[in-house]
């Protein structure tokens, strides 16, 4: 509280302001201990029991919940990009005409007299 700056204030704020650090000091409680009375017996801290098989079963059904969500998230992840990268591949791929012989050769079915 020592470190206000009050050089621009009038001197009777200055004055005033100094007057309310000092009560503020004189009246400041020092904490002593937990804030208990010391004369009052705590009590007694809880038993920690050790964790039953019931415990451990259970946390570990979690986990495996856990990580099924988290495969399950992944594979939707992959789905995705799958799908993704299959629309890429089909916009560049795409032909609007034939440009090899055997794809005509296909569309006109071949005369009885034709050589083959």
């Amino acid at each position: 509280m020592t470190n206000i700056n009050t050089e621009g204030l009038p001197p009777e704020m200055q004055a005033r302001i100094a007057e309310i650090i000092e009560k503020a000091k004189s009246n400041a409680i020092t904490p002593t201990g937990n804030g208990m009375p010391t004369n009052v017996p705590q009590p007694p801290a809880p038993i920690q029991r050790p964790p039953s098989l019931m415990d451990h079963t259970i946390a570990l059904r979690q986990e495996v919940d856990s990580m099924r969500q988290q495969v399950a998230a992944m594979g939707q992840v992959v789905e995705a990009v799958g799908q993704a990268v299959g629309s890429l591949y089909q916009m560049f791929q795409q032909q609007t005409q034939t440009t090899d012989y055997s794809s005509g050769y296909e569309e006109t079915a071949p005369g009885l007299t034709d050589d083959y």
